[in-house]
């Protein structure tokens, strides 16, 4: 019998959200043969949860036996509970050494949970993610992609702290 976390997932970590309106990211570091070309920096596989109910799920998922491999996607077409009304860019700083800086775009939905803008490209819906493996690429891509989205669209940026305060000296 198989289960993901003996060989797939058998080295994944946690991303907590940085603020509490957002997902967490459970992200698998593939094994080198698995690896390829549609996975993160060639060799991650992010699967965005959003809340402790999720998080759980997703261990009794990859726990699982099973006769085969099977890819980790339950949560990939899952449409999202956690609507926003606001394009929001999230940066998620590794929890430990030797993994990927994560940014991780929530596109807005329409109305809430009934309501949801159809997007099959996207994680949930609404999720695009990108992993780096320093901070500078990281806030690299992201200072291009609000200014890609900037000469396209007027935006109003504020910048929110990991615990969800106005950064220091500012109110």
């Amino acid at each position: 019998m198989y289960r993901l976390t003996d060989d797939i997932a058998r080295r994944r970590m946690l991303y907590p959200p940085p603020i509490a309106t957002v997902a967490s990211a459970l992200v698998i570091d593939i094994p080198v043969g698995q690896r390829g070309a549609g996975l993160s920096l060639g060799r991650y596989y992010a699967i965005l949860l959003e809340d402790d109910a999720e998080i759980a799920e997703a261990e009794r998922f990859l726990s699982t036996t099973r006769d085969a491999p099977v890819p980790p996607d339950l949560f990939d077409r899952r449409p999202t509970r956690l609507y926003t009304a606001n394009f929001v860019v999230i940066r998620y700083e590794p929890p430990a050494a030797g993994w990927p800086w994560l940014s991780v775009c929530q596109w807005p939905g329409k109305s809430g949970p009934g309501d949801p803008v159809p997007r099959g490209d996207m994680a949930r819906g609404c999720y695009t993610m990108e992993a780096f493996e320093t901070p500078s690429a990281l806030e690299a891509h992201q200072a291009e992609l609000l200014a890609q989205l900037g000469r396209e669209h007027r935006l109003a940026v504020r910048m929110i702290a990991g615990d969800g305060l106005p950064p220091p000296g500012r109110c």
